[in-house]
């Protein structure tokens, strides 16, 4: 197939590099039911510590992708001021990697698909999250077993709203930022779409 000069990096890339099981089939998932125009490569790196993470991360910027994305589960990390302190530094020293937050964790992102408005109510950990998040999805699990069952991105999309969702993360995230004590779960899940959209464009 011969391309047009000046076209030869038409196709964009986003890695995305997230902790575990939950992050890489929501990305594949993503990858195969929206078929974008652009590469979408989901990564899972072999421990699931930040600085792995990153680590990865920077492996995939120096390969080259137009967009670098680390999803962090920010649970472990704010429960500890050495871990919290040591976070923010990895993140002014890798200005090329966009950070997409969701405490406590990437369920809550999840949950928001349901949720009709932004909330305040705090979720403390994973269980929590899984406890409201099976009230939609009963079987829910992050385990291959569910996974292989339950197209995650998919059923998302087909029965919450996904719009909604979106918007309601940019103004969580927003309402984190300015009253932290008050709206303690949020998701910056939006940066990702935003990103989307802007290579669609």
């Amino acid at each position: 197939m011969s391309m047009r000069p000046g076209n030869r990096k038409a196709r964009k890339s986003i890695a995305i590099i997230g902790e575990g099981l939950t992050e890489y089939r929501y990305v594949d998932d993503m990858r195969t039911t929206e078929r974008y125009r652009f590469s979408l490569v989901p990564g899972i790196p072999k421990h699931s510590d930040v600085d792995d993470i990153v680590n990865l991360a920077n492996e995939r910027v120096k390969a080259g992708y137009d967009y670098v994305l680390c999803l962090i589960d920010m649970d472990v990390i704010e429960g500890n001021h050495e871990k919290m302190e040591h976070y923010k530094a990895l993140k002014k020293d890798n200005p090329k990697i966009v950070f997409v937050e969701s405490s406590p964790c990437t369920e809550y992102w999840f949950l928001m698909h349901y949720m009709p408005r932004p909330s305040s109510k705090e979720y403390a950990n994973y269980d929590a999250v899984a406890q409201e998040l099976k009230k939609h999805i009963p079987n829910y699990d992050k385990t291959e077993v569910f996974f292989n069952k339950t197209h995650i991105y998919r059923e998302l999309k087909e029965k919450g709203n996904m719009e909604r969702a979106i918007e309601m993360s940019r103004e969580l995230d927003k309402l984190h930022e300015t009253e932290p004590e008050v709206y303690k779960s949020y998701t910056q899940m939006y940066k990702l779409f935003d990103i989307i959209k802007e290579i669609m464009k």
